[in-house]
């Protein structure tokens, strides 16, 4: 495996990271469960770290990028999937702004470097 294949590796574990964080702070109630806000804790120390490791390779601009907006698509999914919240169509074209705005930054960024 190549060092850019695996600062990409990094890069998603930090994304499932900060999803599983995201949802632990929804499941913490305004952070009373000690069980959830443990897991908050432990799982934004693992994403930062995590994320700091891809930097080494990948690009700042394109890796926030990927990961801002996979982390939002991703809540989105899970507040739908998992908590019921709605999916609305103006939420949808968003998610396809984000899909095409963080392909565009992969089109313009050279992450060989």
């Amino acid at each position: 495996m190549s060092a850019i294949t695996r600062s990409w590796a990094l890069l998603g574990a930090a994304i499932v990271c900060e999803l599983f964080g995201t949802t632990f702070i929804k499941l913490s109630n305004g952070f009373t469960e000690p069980a959830f806000v443990v897991g908050v804790a432990i799982s934004y120390l693992a994403s930062f770290s995590l994320f700091s490791f891809a930097l080494k390779r990948l690009p700042l601009g394109l890796s926030y990028g990927v990961w801002g907006g996979i982390g939002t698509i991703g809540t989105a999914v899970i507040g739908a999937l998992v908590f019921g919240e709605p999916v609305t169509v103006l939420m949808g074209l968003g998610i396809a702004l984000i899909i095409a705005g963080v392909a565009f930054m992969n089109a313009g960024t050279d992450t060989e470097a």
